[in-house]
């Protein structure tokens, strides 16, 4: 997520200029949210019991239901198609508690509507009749015009009802590999057809012109477990109707419209129900190749408030789905002119619900929550619950960064606040301590020969451990490695290559590539859950661009497949190791008191190394000792140890096959690892 202005510690951040304007300038805001706060509070309590709010479609009938609590009319605009102007007005009744809804007879799949709601004005000023989107909506036309009404089952494809959630027994197990769906595939060297779309991420037997493979059998051959897609969900960026190869615009899509409808731009056609399909047959591909589907999800505030044109809460009841500051304005910790009040019944309400249609709709296998730390404790603890009761294989992690200062802290999903509840928070701390400062490309970690700039050795070792997030003076404590998610790239900030290229610059390019591989060894054998940035595995580069939310240069975002073949070695070096993590069980422990007693560190070394033995068949692995060393210097190191040693990671290869045999002294090369196993005790 990017945030404007810079926020301290957690990289340079920004939002698309544009629609940024439009949130501090519609007519709503000045107003709005103050005079609503009467009526806020008659419903502060109140939270419909059922699950049936937006457009239920049957062959005979639809049935639409919004909560405009406010409102003394609310009144469904039914269009035939998406951009004609033919339109037909039917009152809706108000069933009590804001509630209102109407049965619309016939079979009305296909159509498009809105509500028009109207508003009492404030004082003397005349009552405000608008056009809004169903926030529940399933379905839109292109660039969020119209919501649309469909029969969600017409768009499953074939064996849809078979396909299954990816088993997931922990956390822990999980390889997540982040993604931007246009980024994927869009680059001519991919050779995929669907280009920048959802059947590009389906699309098998692809391939480079030099023959490496490229898409989904890349991921398959890579061997991660489950793809993290940035969001997918409508967002207001951009022309959806522009197909992939015309693009004049770009957006990761962290300005969120509607939270339960697919964004256009990824479909090979953005009005009807192809996103829809797509997107199915997208998981269902994966699911068959046993990768699981991620979704980066937005809850944290929307991309318009007030009378804006994206705006939808605001419309339905102004102010009650926003916290508001001292002054009564939106507040803004988010950096996105608004923040959205989680902790309110309905809202809270709107974020499970949402959660739960993706999950029984779309099948999906977890979610990444932009922000987390914007978001109420309960609301996530209820998602967490209701998830685990849809698919108990679902992962739920998110930025647990402290930044909300409306509520006590104490209430927020912070990663303070993370420990113990089964959900994982992204670590900063072993990110910074293996790469340096992500928003100083100068600074210097581990890799590059800095050391530990954030807590020392002794909070390394509790990053290594899966035991300490958070980067402050104080480490940050969590209850089990299932609840860290370390990495060392993501799409904020520099990418890994470009960060080690901007930090280092006064060694040779093979010295930095060793850095690199060393980068993605601590991540993957660290315990804890490993997250990797797409393209990392062959020294992707966005130019030294840090900031590329919005950036369409075909050179800075789109995934260069052409670099898989001239960084090969890299690639396999990075599916080495994650072989070796999927083949042994001590790199992927879930239990606090586990860890203590299976990892013994060398205490007495050289300085900027790592060492230590995971003892004992740790987590019932079948090694007996596992010995891992990180040197961060630019000296090979002969580390002295007892017992002989049976390498399968070394500064050239990873995995799990023996490259040599070692005794009495191992060698650890510069700016590298060594990953050995054995049967001696493992004293050093």
């Amino acid at each position: 997520m990017k945030l404007w202005p810079a926020q301290p510690g957690h990289g340079s951040f920004g939002v698309p200029v544009a629609w940024l304007v439009l949130l501090l300038t519609v007519g709503l805001v000045s107003h709005a949210v103050g005079d609503s706060q009467s009526a806020i509070s008659r419903y502060d309590n109140y939270r419909y019991p059922k699950d049936d709010l937006g457009a239920v479609c049957h062959p005979d009938a639809t049935t639409l239901k919004v909560w405009a609590p406010t409102a003394p009319k609310v009144e469904v605009a039914l269009f035939p198609n998406a951009d004609g102007q033919q339109v037909v007005f039917t009152a809706m009744t108000n069933d009590g508690n804001g509630i209102w809804s109407v049965t619309l007879p016939g079979n009305l799949a296909g159509h498009y509507y809105r509500y028009q709601v109207t508003q009492p004005g404030a004082g003397m000023e005349p009552a405000t009749v608008l056009q809004v989107n169903d926030p529940y909506a399933h379905g839109t036309s292109a660039n969020s015009g119209r919501t649309l009404i469909y029969d969600p089952g017409q768009t499953n494809p074939a064996g849809w009802e078979q396909d299954k959630f990816v088993t997931l027994r922990r956390n822990t197990d999980a390889i997540l590999y982040e993604v931007q769906v246009r980024d994927f595939s869009i680059h001519p060297q991919s050779g995929i057809s669907h280009r920048g779309q959802f059947l590009g991420l389906a699309e098998p037997g692809t391939r480079t012109p030099q023959g490496e493979a490229t898409g989904l059998d890349h991921l398959v051959e890579l061997g991660i477990t489950h793809v993290h897609l940035l969001p997918v969900n409508d967002y207001a960026g951009g022309d959806e109707r522009e197909r992939a190869g015309q693009y004049t615009w770009y957006d990761w899509g962290y300005d969120p419209v509607l939270f339960a409808s697919l964004e256009g731009s990824y479909a090979s056609n953005p009005e009807g129900t192809a996103r829809q399909g797509e997107f199915k047959t997208m998981v269902q591909t994966l699911h068959q190749h046993h990768i699981g589907v991620v979704l980066d999800v937005v809850f944290n505030h929307t991309a318009q408030t007030g009378d804006g044109p994206f705006s939808i809460f605001d419309k339905l009841y102004p102010g009650y789905y926003y916290r508001t500051d001292a002054t009564g304005r939106y507040a803004n910790a988010t950096g996105c002119g608004n923040e959205l009040a989680s902790e309110r019944p309905m809202a809270r309400k709107f974020i499970v619900d949402t959660i739960k249609y993706w999950l029984t709709q779309y099948h999906v296998d977890g979610f990444r929550f932009d922000l987390m730390g914007i978001l109420d404790r309960e609301t996530m603890l209820e998602v967490y619950r209701s998830a685990k009761q849809i698919n108990p294989s679902v992962i739920i992690y998110g930025e647990g960064w402290d930044m909300e200062r409306v509520l006590p802290r104490e209430q927020m999903m912070t990663q303070v606040n993370v420990r113990g509840t089964g959900i994982a928070a992204f670590n900063d701390g072993i990110r910074d301590n293996i790469k340096g400062d992500a928003g100083n490309a100068s600074a210097r970690g581990f890799v590059q020969g800095g050391g530990a700039p954030y807590g020392g050795m002794s909070r390394l070792w509790l990053n290594i451990k899966g035991q300490s997030t958070g980067r402050g003076g104080d480490s940050i404590p969590v209850a089990s490695p299932n609840e860290t998610i370390n990495y060392d790239s993501v799409h904020d900030d520099l990418c890994l290559w470009d960060k080690i290229q901007s930090s280092v610059t006064d060694q040779a390019e093979t010295v930095r590539i060793q850095m690199d591989k060393l980068a993605a060894g601590m991540v993957l054998t660290s315990q804890g859950v490993p997250f990797l940035h797409a393209g990392d595995e062959f020294l992707r580069t966005k130019q030294l661009v840090s900031n590329s939310y919005n950036n369409n240069d075909p050179r800075v975002n789109p995934i260069n497949w052409s670099l898989k073949t001239s960084h090969r070695d890299v690639f396999n070096y990075y599916q080495g190791l994650i072989l070796l993590r999927k083949t042994h069980p001590a790199f992927r422990m879930t239990d606090a008191a586990a860890v203590d007693q299976a990892l013994a560190f060398a205490t007495q070394g050289p300085k900027n190394l790592v060492a230590y033995v995971i003892k004992n068949h740790a987590n019932h692995d079948e090694w007996k000792n596992i010995l891992v060393i990180y040197n961060g210097s630019q000296q090979t190191i002969q580390l002295p140890t007892s017992g002989e040693w049976q390498v399968v990671a070394n500064a050239q290869r990873a995995g799990i096959t023996t490259l040599q045999t070692l005794k009495g002294f191992v060698p650890c090369e510069a700016f590298s690892l060594l990953i050995a196993h054995g049967d001696g005790d493992g004293r050093f």
